[in-house]
């Protein structure tokens, strides 16, 4: 598999900050209180951990993508 590329679109976030408990060292707040990326390719090591943000977050603003751009589930 090849690393795997994160989206996040931070106009749809509610700032719940799940993401960040999961995996801090791949997504942040703005200034505003919105996701942002750290790291926006984590590298397959930490796609679980990366999957599980995707999947804590309450809005679905978080995308996880293949080298095709396909979502990985």
């Amino acid at each position: 598999m090849t690393e795997p590329h994160v989206v996040v679109h931070p106009e749809h976030c509610a700032g719940s900050e799940a993401c960040l408990r999961v995996a801090p060292d791949v997504f942040a707040l703005d200034a505003d209180g919105r996701v942002e990326l750290r790291d926006a390719r984590p590298g397959t090591a930490r796609l679980d951990e990366v999957i599980e943000a995707r999947d804590a977050c309450p809005l679905a603003v978080i995308e996880v993508l293949d080298e095709h751009g396909d979502p990985l589930d």
